[in-house]
C-alpha cells in the first residue's frame, strides 16, 4: 500500500497538467495572434535586397480578376510576399540553418546534381592542346584596320585545377535550358561558384545566329565574345568534377563562326589576371576589373584607342553582397561581404540617353519617353544591387554617345556581363547601343542599319552562349517586326 503522501502527490498531478497544458495553449494563442496581428498591422515590404528585386504587387480588383479568381490569387501572392522585415527574417533563418550545416574543407555544395554526359549525337569538341582552326579573318569592310593580329584560344592557360580524370564522363549537360544555377552552386571558402553544364548543340546554334548577323550585315564589323565565369579559374580538385569546361565550349563556338566574324579571346587575360580581383566572390558576375581587361581584347581585336585603368576614377561600394547569398542563403556570404570597385572614366565627355521598357510580369508592355541620366548610378555601403551600377539593369536600350572623334559607332548584344563594357568604351567610339538579349522591340536589321553603326558585339557569358533561349532570342531580333515602341 502506497504512503498517504504519494497519494496526495498522484492526486494533485493531473490538476497541475491541466493547468501547465492550458497556460501552454494560451501562450502558443497569444503568440499566433501576435504574428498575425504583426503581418496586418506592420508596413508590408516592397523590395528584397537580398533577393535583388521588387516585390510582389497588391493586385487591382476588376470584374475580370474577381471573377476569374486572379484577384484572390494575386491577394494570396502579395501577402505572402511582402512579409514585413522580410529580409531581417530571412536572415535569421539562415542563422539558424547554418547551425544544422554541414562543411568539408571549407566547401558546401547547393542544389548539386549528378552530372550528366554528352549525347552520341552531339559534337565533340576540340580539345585543349589538339589543332584548332586558324583565327578568323577581320572583316572586308573598309572602315577598320585592326592593330593586330586577333589570337586564337588554343589551349587551356596554366591554372591550378588539375587535369581532368580520363576515367571520368565527360562533363557536359545535354539540356539546353542551361540556367545560371541549374548545375548548383559551391561555396568554396568565401567565394561561391556557379557550376558549369555547358552544351555543344547549343553552342553551335549560337554560332550560326551570330553567322547571321554577319551576312545580314556583310559591312558592319561582327565579334563574338564568350565570357567565362569565375568556376572555370577557381574550382577546387572536388569541385571541378561537377563542371563541364567553358574553355572547351567557347573553343567549340568559335570552331563555327564563319571566318569574317571576329572571335574575341577574354579568357587568356582573364586568366592571366586571375590573382586579381576580377569576379566578385559573392554574386555571380564578373567585377568590373574583369570587364576592363575583357574589354581591353576587344578594343585590341576591333583596332580601336583604349584608355588605360589610370585614366579612371576608382570608386568603392564597401560591404557588398551579391546574388548569391540570395541563391543559396548561405551564411558565409553574408558574414564575409566585400568592396565593389568600379571605374568611371576622366577623360571622355559623353551623354547616356535611356529607353526604358514598361514591364508587367516580367513581359515588355510599353516604353517610356527616353531620357537622358548618367550611366553610372550610385549606390551606398552595404546596398546589394551595386551590380546595378551600370545603366541600372537590363530592361531598356541606352545610347552612350561621347567624344571618341573615331567615326566608329558600336552595338553591344549582351546579358548582364555586357552591361560592365561600355564605361571602358567610350573613348573608343562616337556612339554606343546597349542592347540585352532580354529586351528588344526593334528589327535589329533595321534598327543597326538606321543608327549608322559599324561594329557588333556579342558579349555573352558562357553560361548563356549555351543557352537555348539566348539563340532564340537573337534569332526573334532579325525577323521580328518592329512592335512601334
Amino acid at each position: 500500500m502506497k504512503p498517504e503522501k504519494n497519494k496526495k502527490y498522484t492526486e494533485r498531478t493531473p490538476k497541475r497538467r491541466r493547468r501547465s497544458n492550458a497556460a501552454y495553449l494560451a501562450s502558443l494563442l497569444v503568440t499566433f495572434e501576435a504574428i498575425c496581428m504583426g503581418l496586418l498591422i506592420l508596413p508590408r515590404s516592397t523590395e528584397s535586397i537580398t533577393e535583388k528585386r521588387e516585390l510582389a504587387e497588391f493586385p487591382e480588383l476588376t470584374p475580370d480578376s474577381y471573377f476569374s479568381g486572379d484577384f484572390a490569387e494575386g491577394v494570396s501572392e502579395w501577402f505572402s510576399d511582402t512579409v514585413p522585415f522580410r529580409d531581417e527574417l530571412t536572415g535569421i533563418s539562415t542563422e539558424l540553418r547554418e547551425l544544422r550545416g554541414f562543411r568539408q574543407d571549407g566547401i558546401r555544395l547547393h542544389n548539386v546534381g549528378t552530372v550528366q554526359t554528352s549525347t552520341p549525337e552531339q559534337s565533340t569538341p576540340e580539345q585543349p592542346g589538339e589543332p584548332q582552326q586558324s583565327a578568323p579573318e577581320q572583316s572586308t569592310s573598309e572602315q577598320i584596320e585592326p592593330t593586330a593580329e586577333q589570337p586564337a584560344v588554343t589551349e587551356r592557360p596554366v591554372i591550378t585545377t588539375a587535369a581532368p580524370d580520363e576515367n571520368q564522363p565527360e562533363k557536359i549537360n545535354p539540356d539546353d535550358a542551361v540556367t545560371i544555377t541549374n548545375n548548383g552552386i559551391a561555396v568554396v571558402g568565401t567565394r561561391a561558384l556557379m557550376l558549369y553544364g555547358g552544351s555543344y548543340s547549343v553552342g553551335e546554334r549560337y554560332a550560326e545566329v551570330v553567322n547571321k548577323y554577319k551576312q545580314a550585315l556583310p559591312d558592319v564589323n561582327v565579334y563574338s565574345m564568350v565570357i567565362p565565369t569565375s568556376c572555370e579559374f577557381y574550382s577546387p580538385d572536388s569541385v571541378a568534377a561537377y563542371c563541364g569546361s567553358e574553355l572547351d565550349n567557347i573553343n567549340h563556338v568559335y570552331g563555327c563562326l564563319q571566318n569574317d566574324v571576329v572571335s574575341v579571346d577574354a579568357y587568356t587575360p582573364l586568366s592571366t589576371h586571375k590573382n586579381e580581383d576580377i569576379y566578385l566572390r559573392t554574386d555571380h558576375h564578373w567585377a568590373p576589373l574583369g570587364a576592363y581587361y575583357a574589354a581591353q581584347a576587344f578594343a585590341q581585336a576591333a583596332g580601336v584607342p583604349f584608355e588605360d585603368i589610370s585614366q579612371y576614377e576608382q570608386r568603392v561600394v564597401h560591404d557588398y553582397v551579391g546574388t548569391m547569398y540570395g541563391y543559396t542563403g548561405d551564411i558565409v556570404l553574408k558574414n564575409n561581404p566585400e568592396d565593389f570597385v568600379y571605374y568611371v572614366p576622366k577623360n571622355v565627355d559623353y551623354t547616356t540617353t535611356y529607353y526604358d521598357y514598361i514591364l508587367k510580369d516580367g513581359k515588355i508592355v510599353g516604353a517610356a519617353e527616353p531620357y537622358e541620366a548618367n550611366f553610372f548610378i550610385k549606390y551606398g555601403d552595404g546596398n546589394g544591387m551595386a551590380y546595378c551600377t551600370f545603366m541600372g539593369g537590363d530592361a531598356k536600350v541606352v545610347k552612350v554617345s561621347s567624344n571618341a572623334g573615331t567615326g566608329r559607332k558600336l552595338a553591344i548584344f549582351k546579358d548582364s556581363y555586357g552591361n560592365a563594357l561600355p564605361g571602358y568604351l567610350m573613348g573608343s567610339f562616337d556612339e554606343i547601343y546597349v542592347i540585352d538579349m532580354r529586351y528588344f522591340t526593334h528589327n535589329a536589321v533595321d534598327f543597326l542599319t538606321e543608327n549608322g553603326v559599324t561594329d557588333v558585339l556579342f558579349a555573352n557569358n558562357a553560361f548563356h552562349a549555351a543557352t537555348a533561349s539566348t539563340v532564340t532570342y537573337y534569332d526573334n531580333f532579325l525577323t521580328q517586326q518592329d512592335w512601334g515602341y
